[in-house]
Parts: structure tokens; C-alpha cells; sequence
């Protein structure tokens, strides 16, 4: 087994967005956003002050909600 395999790839600038990033992609306001955030409706991870989302997540979010439309 390969050790690297396992571990996850170092995350850059472009994997880690803000609510109003969050909110430009998917055509609502940041109010909004941050609301389904602390609903856990939409996955974020707040640190400090700041509630930060993967891009990864919420691509992932729009995926899976769109095979269920």
C-alpha cells in the first residue's frame, strides 16, 4: 500500500471560499449562504471569525441535489 495514496492533497487558494464566493456560484445572496450554513444545510467550516467552504463540498452538494431534482 502506498502511503501517499492515502493522504490528502494540500489544499491551494482556488479550494477554499468565502460565503460571498459561495453565494456568486450558486445566484443567491451571501445572507443566504451563511444562513445554510449554520442550518448545516451547506457544508462550511467556520474558524475564528470566519466561516470558510471547500469547493470540493459544494460542488459535491450540487451534484447530489441535482440527481435527486
Amino acid at each position: 500500500m502506498n502511503a501517499t495514496a492515502s493522504q490528502p492533497q494540500p489544499l491551494t487558494a482556488a479550494d477554499v471560499m468565502t460565503a460571498a464566493e459561495v453565494a456568486e456560484l450558486l445566484r443567491m445572496p451571501t445572507s443566504t449562504v451563511e444562513h445554510l450554513a449554520r442550518m448545516g444545510t451547506v457544508p462550511s467550516r467556520k474558524i475564528g471569525r470566519r466561516r470558510l467552504f471547500l469547493r470540493q463540498s459544494i460542488e459535491a452538494l450540487l451534484f447530489s441535489n441535482s440527481e435527486n431534482a
